[in-house]
């Protein structure tokens, strides 16, 4: 329980951007969840219209400075690397002998 007003409003605006930063925590997380899942279906064009919408989403949170600029690069970079892969590797099977 807070002692003085001054408390007392640092609680409640404490209260109100933990909601906050919780909902774009959650947002964060699904919309790089949601390229991890289009790289596993295989599916090249909703990968890289979910690394779009990711790249978007980081790109937004850096600006707020909800998180820092140089983890929304690393996690964009993670991201493009991760979706290259599958691309790189099925074109060294390709021209490999059986």
């Amino acid at each position: 329980m807070p002692n003085n007003r001054n408390a007392a409003k640092a609680n409640r605006q404490a209260q109100k951007h933990r909601l906050r930063n919780r909902a774009a925590r959650t947002s964060l997380r699904t919309v790089i969840r949601n390229v991890h899942e289009a790289t596993a279906s295989s599916d090249a064009g909703a990968a890289e219209a979910a690394l779009k919408a990711a790249a978007k989403k980081l790109d937004q949170a850096a600006a707020k400075k909800f998180i820092h600029r140089n983890k929304a690069a690393r996690l964009k970079s993670r991201l493009s690397a991760l979706i290259k892969k599958p691309r790189a590797e099925k074109k060294t099977h390709a021209g490999a002998k059986p």
